[in-house]
């Protein structure tokens, strides 16, 4: 069905009306004087009130690896925008240490993220947006029961429960959407950040599982719970973490802050191999089934390869064995305390404008833990990082590239980011969802190759292949992410060849989607001397 987006004017959160769910939460104060002048009694005009605005650029893609979303809405308080034919978009938005971005697209879940923005151009910031799960018309007078039937995921409405957010008389039928939020295979779909808003205080949360629930008519406008009515949820349960809790709180978004508001809490059904949460909730919107964290610090510094310190980059956490993340800026020394799940095991990494630095695992300990050494940021003209996520099953995906000097970079061989190859598997992850995260930070040319091996599955046809788990691939280059899905007719083959990375003569560097399925492992380039790309 196809449809006029209107979300950014009609909102989603019952607790705010209007337009007030939209508002930034940057707050300017102009201060002026005014002054008198000796011998004239008129007071002269005060200067006008200046305010400091930085540039946000990026691109807005699907979260599935399907490419750029065109004609998506972009919205930083009262400023909007539409990304063109690929995807991009351009800002110009009040400084801010926290602000929330916008994204909206039709046959898309509403996307919010967490920015930083300084004065001028800021990095590019990716926002990837999810598919709408299912859809299904219900009549308003007699409600109904909304499931989806390839997950536990569902909605109940109540007869005569449901109200337009504007006013006026009910439509007799209304759309509603389910959207479930698979947080255990990417982190990145959740929307805001991982920390809930109690008495005015912020705190970290590790998610279970989470779900968008929309409802709006044929004349677009959308959709509350009337007062006093309530409506059953059922969350599929979704998460890194072996141990989930039989009662756990709910927490609704509150997409004016990026912050998650707790309100009920839903009981765990095991339900076989399809566990859910189930609760009662009032309000139509992001439903997110949390625990709040109890939290130990990660201590660590950022430097360039030259070994001078980095300031202001961003730092960010994301749960190996738990599903949350965190975020954190470097001081003028270039050092860093980021919070992360206590005994909990997580991957670090930082990026500053276009550049990007290794990425290295935290934990599991107790007690804080100080990195050593300092995480490097890649050369102006390196710098690749690529991240392999897969779900439940099967149990190990494996990263490999191949380098133009014919070194083979894989778990047996995890290469070096100090010497030949420049090159390195970072994290290598053995049981479930990943990551595995491959780091060049200094490029010869040639071609460099990206392959997945479903491990698993080598001796077993009958364990559970790449696409069905599903394996996806992020390419982050210069702060711009692409995302990369396994292509059709996967069958008993075992290898995915993800992406070249081709590097010319002139040091001009190009990315080419290959997308194919392999009958047998690719074999390595001839061996030779490399050539590097310099920094001038």
């Amino acid at each position: 069905m196809n449809r006029v987006v209107c979300r950014f004017p009609c909102g989603r959160s019952q607790s705010m009306a209007g337009f007030s769910r939209w508002r930034s939460v940057v707050a300017i104060v102009g201060l002026f004087t005014l002054s008198a002048c000796s011998g004239n009694d008129s007071t002269s005009v005060p200067p006008p009130t200046t305010t400091s605005t930085g540039t946000l650029t990026g691109r807005v893609i699907a979260s599935d690896g399907t490419g750029a979303i065109p004609n998506a809405t972009i919205e930083v308080g009262t400023v909007r925008t539409t990304s063109g034919a690929d995807g991009s978009y351009t800002l110009s938005v009040p400084v801010a240490d926290r602000t929330v971005v916008r994204a909206d697209a039709d046959g898309f879940a509403e996307g919010v993220r967490i920015a930083r923005v300084t004065a001028g151009q800021n990095p590019p910031l990716t926002l990837q947006l999810v598919r709408v799960g299912f859809t299904q018309n219900v009549p308003i007078a007699s409600g109904g029961t909304i499931a989806d039937t390839n997950s536990p995921a569902q909605v109940i409405l109540p007869g005569n429960g449901l109200i337009p957010r504007t006013g006026g008389s009910p439509a007799a039928n209304v759309v509603v959407s389910v959207t479930p939020i698979s947080v255990a295979s990417r982190t990145s779909d959740m929307p805001g950040d991982f920390t809930a808003s109690t008495g005015g205080t912020s705190t970290p949360i590790e998610s279970f599982g989470a779900m968008l629930i929309d409802v709006w008519d044929s004349n677009n406008v959308r959709y509350s719970l009337a007062p006093g009515s309530t409506s059953t949820i059922r969350i599929p349960v979704s998460t890194r973490s072996s141990n989930v809790p039989a009662t756990i709180p709910l927490f609704y978004l509150d997409d004016s802050t990026g912050r998650w508001i707790q309100e009920g809490q839903a009981t765990l059904v095991t339900n076989g191999s399809n566990p859910y949460y189930e609760g009662s909730v009032s309000r139509l919107t992001y439903w997110n089934a949390d625990l709040v964290t109890e939290t130990i610090a990660v201590t660590g510094c950022v430097k360039n390869d030259a070994g001078q310190p980095v300031a202001n980059a961003f730092v960010e956490s994301d749960g190996i064995d738990y599903s949350g993340s965190s975020q954190a800026l470097t001081a003028t020394d270039g050092s860093f305390q980021i919070p992360i799940r206590k005994s909990g095991k997580a991957t670090i990494t930082a990026f500053i404008g276009s550049q990007l630095t290794n990425t290295v695992t935290a934990g599991p300990a107790a007690a804080n833990i100080a990195l050593d050494p300092c995480l490097v940021t890649t050369t102006p003209t390196g710098g690749f990082n690529i991240k392999l996520t897969w779900g439940e099953s099967p149990n190990d995906l494996d990263s490999h590239l191949f380098t133009p000097n014919g070194d083979h970079v894989y778990f047996g061989a995890q290469g070096s980011l100090t010497a030949l190859p420049f090159a390195s598997l970072d994290v290598d992850d053995l049981v479930r969802f990943g990551p595995e995260v491959v780091t060049i930070n200094k490029l010869m040319q040639g071609t460099y190759r990206y392959v997945v091996h479903n491990y698993s599955r080598r001796n077993d046809s009958n364990i559970p292949n790449i696409t069905g788990s599903p394996g996806r691939v992020e390419l982050i280059q210069s702060g711009n992410t692409t995302v990369f899905s396994p292509p059709v007719n996967e069958g008993i083959r075992i290898w995915w060849h993800v992406l070249n990375i081709v590097v010319d003569a002139q040091c001009t560097v190009s990315v080419t989607p290959v997308n194919a399925w392999l009958d047998q492992a690719p074999t390595p380039s001839a061996a030779g001397t490399p050539a590097f790309c310099v920094v001038n």
